[in-house]
């Protein structure tokens, strides 16, 4: 049953006890005491879905506040884990490999695991002193595991899909491990963690007649049992205690309550042997024990007979008018939200011919600061004066603005004009001074004396300029400045601001029976006014705008009329179309009107007043249960007046005073 791996056994010595099922985690610290499993501290059942890991330090964690703090660590850990986990005596590999991460991030040694319908069989053979012969049914929300045991030993198991009747669920079960056996065993053990509902399932089963069941092989009607759900890491340790030691039984010590914890799922898989596995909590967690609650003191009441008489009617009435209320007066909303069929239909409205709208308009102004991203170069330019030689006979004028290019290639223009006369003897030239400045601003446009220009598209050979002087005076630098992406950023988004402004006071302006088509909303400016023009130095803008907004708005029973007549043909059957489950998608057209997308959410047609009479009286979880089995349904909200705790807080008995409604779930 067990596949340990053997180490000498160590007196009192702590192990952890760690128990996984489909929806539960579970765990105990337990040492061998004169022969027999003593269980030290155990933790409330954890629920969990996701993340195994996060559920089982959870669970190690909360079994440590009942932990006495000078007690050894524990060291190694025995696991209990569903049939399903087990192939071939193996655990598949996908859960092998959970098994081995929870071992890795929690620091946890393995010892070995063993089957939870094989530990509650050994633990059953120890409390009552004989091996079973039985059939345990493990109950999850979606599946059975079901095991048939003869004489201790385990003959057939199997696993089958949950349904609403847990007894056609086993008897299919059953049908699957016919081959072999004469007969069935007439015990039927169930477990899982959900007491109220073992409850209610097993007066269910007592109800059966057995015997009307085809082929069912019962010789005697079954008596059906239920196995405490806190005795099942009590089996688990001492399944692992039998494997360790020469244990005889288990010594139960009582251990405080924690409420249960709710965490996440995990999915199911392969094959690989336990002993690739490795794992024991060697660092205790720290968590603050709870208080004990003071005992309520006791009282001696010595009245006489009348009194207690008297006293006795009372809280009979008390009691009798207490049930009265609790039976009658407490009312649910149970809201179920199911996963839609979806019905989508084109479809074009004209404004004269299909529908009829009205035009609405609202006025919208604000303001809205931004920083600028835009940059400028800002500087001076370098000015000097050339001397402007002319080699040819001709006289040449030179007007304002004449272009000078330097060796470099960089420009410069003359701030005056100039005539310079032509040479008048072989070897000479006429000449004239100029001043001129840069063409652009920069450092660069700084130039040293006797630079040599070409002016204009004249030949260097008939005439040239020369720097009479140092050109100075030339520098840049970049500053934060107005770009055309500022305006139109902050416009657009000033735009978007107002717009939602306006469709929320659109929105006001009609009633709960109108509908906005926002695909028709229209804007015109009113006012626009920026603090800064296009290159202008600055850090920030801002921007008043005023806007006009317009749209139109349409009847929403005219629009669910239009709908169902375009949708009510292609209603699958068992579904209904709801008017609060349209949705349409406009687009403007050129023939006064829209193009519409109908999207409908389509639920199952059930009458609210049959599931209300169905789930009268169960405790939410139990009633969730029932409703899960309906097609499409993704989860329910309960909403109880008033709340009432424990035991107390089933819904309504009284049919009448259950609200159920049906949802699509987004």
């Amino acid at each position: 049953m067990l596949d340990f791996l053997q180490k000498p056994k160590t007196e009192k010595e702590n192990f952890w006890a760690l128990l996984i099922e489909p929806e539960w985690i579970s765990s105990a610290i337990w040492q061998i005491t004169d022969g027999k499993v003593e269980i030290v501290s155990t933790s409330p059942a954890t629920r969990w879905e996701d993340d195994l890991t996060e559920a089982v330090d959870i669970s190690l964690s909360a079994c440590t506040q009942n932990f006495p703090d000078d007690a050894p660590d524990p060291t190694k850990t025995v696991f209990g884990v569903p049939n399903t986990w087990i192939e071939g005596g193996n655990i598949k590999e996908e859960y092998l490999t959970k098994l081995k991460k929870i071992c890795q991030d929690l620091s946890l040694v393995p010892s070995g695991f063993v089957v939870l319908s094989e530990a509650i069989s050994h633990y059953i053979k120890q409390d009552e002193g004989t091996t079973l012969s039985g059939i345990v049914v493990g109950i999850s929300n979606e599946t059975l595991d079901i095991s048939i045991f003869n004489t201790g030993k385990l003959v057939a198991t199997t696993s089958v899909l949950r349904s609403v009747s847990i007894e056609d669920d086993i008897m299919e079960g059953l049908s699957r491990l016919n081959e072999g056996l004469e007969n069935f065993p007439s015990r039927i053990i169930l477990f899982n963690q959900k007491e109220q509902e073992l409850d209610e399932i097993k007066n269910n089963l007592n109800d059966t007649d057995w015997n009307k069941i085809g082929n069912s092989k019962f010789v005697h009607t079954p008596r059906i049992e239920i196995f405490d759900p806190s005795k099942k890491i009590l089996a688990v340790a001492l399944a692992g205690g039998s494997e360790i030691g020469d244990v005889s039984g288990v010594v139960e010590t009582k251990i405080e309550e924690l409420p249960i914890e709710e965490i996440s799922n995990i999915e199911e898989p392969k094959n690989v042997t336990a002993q690739d596995l490795g794992f024991v909590v060697s660092n205790k967690p720290s968590f603050p024990k709870l208080p004990k609650l003071p005992k309520l003191p006791k009282f001696n009441f010595s009245l006489g007979a009348k009194p207690l008489i008297l006293g006795s009617s009372l809280i009979l009435v008390t009691l009798v008018i207490s049930f009265i209320l609790w039976w009658f007066l407490p009312k649910a909303t149970v809201t179920i939200y199911i996963l839609p069929k979806k019905l989508e239909e084109n479809i074009s409205l004209n404004l004269d011919k299909d529908i009829k709208g009205e035009n609405i308009d609202v006025s919208v102004n604000s303001e809205k600061t931004k920083t600028t991203t835009g940059t400028k170069m800002v500087g001076e330019k370098a000015k000097g004066s050339v001397e402007i030689r002319n080699n040819t006979s001709e006289l040449i004028k030179l007007p304002v603005g004449t272009i000078l290019t330097s060796s470099t290639d960089l420009k410069f223009v003359t701030v005056k004009s100039a005539s310079i006369s032509g040479s008048l003897l072989a070897g000479t030239y006429g000449k004239e001074s100029v001043e001129v400045e840069a063409g652009s601003i920069g450092s660069e446009y700084n130039l040293p004396k006797d630079e040599v220009f070409k002016i204009s598209n004249y030949p260097k050979g008939e005439i040239a300029a020369f720097a009479s002087n140092v050109f100075a005076g030339g520098s840049s630098r970049q500053i934060s400045a107005v770009s055309q992406e500022d305006r139109e950023s902050l416009l657009d988004d000033l735009t978007k601001e107002l717009m939602n402004n306006a469709k929320l006071k659109l929105n006001e302006m009609i009633s709960f029976e109108d509908y906005l088509v926002e695909s028709s909303l229209t804007t015109d400016t009113i006012n626009e006014d920026f603090s800064n023009k296009v290159g202008d130095e600055a850090t920030s803008i801002k921007l008043s705008l005023t806007l006009n907004v317009s749209g139109l708005k349409i009847l929403k029973s005219d629009l669910a009329k239009i709908s169902k007549e375009k949708l009510n043909d292609k209603v699958p059957s068992g579904f209904v179309l709801k008017d609060d489950q349209l949705a349409y998608e406009f687009i403007a057209n050129d023939n006064n009107g829209f193009d519409v997308r109908l999207i409908a959410n389509l639920l199952p047609n059930i009458d609210p007043n049959e599931v209300a009479k169905k789930i009268a009286g169960k405790y939410p979880t139990l009633a969730e249960d029932y409703l899960s089995n309906m097609a499409g349904f993704a989860r329910a909200e309960f909403r109880l007046k008033p709340y009432l705790p424990g035991k107390l807080g089933t819904l309504p008995h009284v049919p009448k005073n259950i609200t159920v409604e049906f949802s699509a779930e987004k």
